[in-house]
């Protein structure tokens, strides 16, 4: 893998003549724990539905470790090891915890109609190393004692954490969280910066959209700052944390 797993060129997207994203160029590099922020509507989420393929760009182009995968489908870019998260969570309220884990686990090769019937020895085996794999990090995440529980049953910070824990079983390079803390109490806010934290030094390279201005200071070796769809500002956090173009863009001007 190369210093730079993802770089961005004169990325555009326009809704109704209004511009959400304009990125003229952005890298983001390896091992990296980067956060994107900015006030309302700056365009966050849209750059990440457009780098991760749930929504098309009308212009630019995204390479993700040097291929080009600016018209990919999610799936695709998910299987080149790049994962991502939502704002709103998106797990399956009619499985439990454990059948969540397992059914992301699961591939075409080790979970087909046909494989599924037969009941190889070989699938028995993949079937019980998921489920060893999924307790470990359920254990990780603080959710194992609600394993046989339905996901419906959970707070939103507990769905948070199954989210979470079914985007890392698969070992992804990259991980895009959006907005991990959005409604989440403050004591497991700080849990889940713990655990951002420790999947960062394993060497997951992760990528941030977030609001909680005070926690991306604490944990981000860098912060990327977009408002109206451009990024003003790209530097470390006690740089940005005083950049007056930042300060501004958050505050308004001193006229206003």
């Amino acid at each position: 893998m190369s210093n730079k797993y993802l770089k961005v060129t004169n990325l555009k997207k326009s809704f109704g003549g209004l511009k959400a994203v304009d990125v003229h160029s952005l890298n983001l590099n390896t091992n990296e724990l980067t956060s994107i922020i900015g006030p309302n509507g700056a365009g966050k989420t849209t750059f990440f539905d457009l780098i991760s393929g749930f929504q098309d760009s009308d212009e630019g182009k995204v390479y993700l470790n040097d291929k080009n995968i600016t018209r990919s489908q999610p799936y695709s870019i998910a299987r080149l090891g790049m994962i991502r998260t939502f704002q709103l969570t998106k797990v399956f309220d009619r499985m439990t915890v454990l059948e969540n884990m397992m059914f992301s686990a699961s591939t075409v090769n080790n979970d087909s109609f046909i494989r599924s019937l037969i009941r190889l020895p070989s699938q028995k085996t993949t079937e019980k190393n998921i489920k060893e794999k999924s307790f470990e990090i359920m254990k990780d995440l603080n959710i194992d004692h609600m394993a046989n529980s339905y996901a419906r049953e959970l707070s939103g910070g507990q769905k948070k954490l199954l989210e979470l824990g079914r985007s890392i079983i698969n070992d992804p390079d990259i991980l895009l969280l959006d907005e991990p803390l959005a409604g989440v109490n403050p004591k497991l806010a700080e849990e889940i910066l713990q655990i951002i934290l420790n999947l960062s030094e394993k060497g997951i390279s992760i990528l941030m959209v977030e609001h909680n201005i005070e926690a991306v200071m604490k944990i981000s070796q860098r912060v990327i700052v977009l408002a109206e769809g451009m990024v003003i500002a790209d530097d470390t956090p006690e740089s940005v944390r005083s950049d007056e173009k930042v300060i501004e863009a958050y505050l308004g001007s001193e006229n206003e």
